[in-house]
């Protein structure tokens, strides 16, 4: 696999990844944006590389609250045409911003994400091996997720996870 599609499925990776980050529709008191995430996902979607070519992809995601609900660590494993990722990662909230790390296990990356979270948005600056930010839009069950990233061959992933 060359260069292009490993920093291609690492891209793709951290978009699924930081997917997790939100979807609980309002915050009630002592409650995080975790709240409504344990459980098994699945998503699907795009993403755009620069040449203008697009190539679907299919998400499993499985994601474990911790600490009272601050703390997520999750597992997914993602698919497209051409690329297969193992991601995982774990995820802090504290009043009202969201940190964590992730690492992807097929082509040996990490990095970390910093941001802040409203009861329906949560955005996250990317940094690490990829430089980026997303966007993640919360809608009542489901959750659909936009990134960019500044890297070669990659111009937008968007995904939407519901239960599964």
């Amino acid at each position: 696999m060359g260069s292009l599609c490993i920093g291609r499925a690492a891209r793709i990776a951290v978009a699924v990844l930081f997917s997790a980050a939100a979807c609980e529709p309002a915050f009630a008191q002592g409650a995080t944006p975790f709240a409504q995430l344990a459980g098994s996902w699945h998503g699907s979607g795009q993403v755009r590389l620069a040449d203008g070519r697009s190539e679907r992809l299919s998400c499993r995601g499985n994601y474990t609250q911790k600490s009272g609900g601050t703390e997520l660590t999750l597992a997914i494993r993602c698919q497209s045409e051409n690329n297969k990722i193992d991601m995982k990662s774990g995820l802090t909230y504290e009043d009202g911003r969201v940190s964590g790390h992730w690492e992807e296990k097929n082509f040996g990356l990490e990095g970390d994400a910093t941001g802040k979270a409203t009861p329906n948005k949560i955005t996250l600056r990317i940094s690490g091996q990829l430089q980026g930010s997303m966007s993640v839009s919360i809608n009542g069950a489901t959750h659909a997720v936009s990134v960019t990233t500044g890297g070669p061959g990659f111009k937008s992933v968007s995904i939407t996870f519901s239960r599964g």
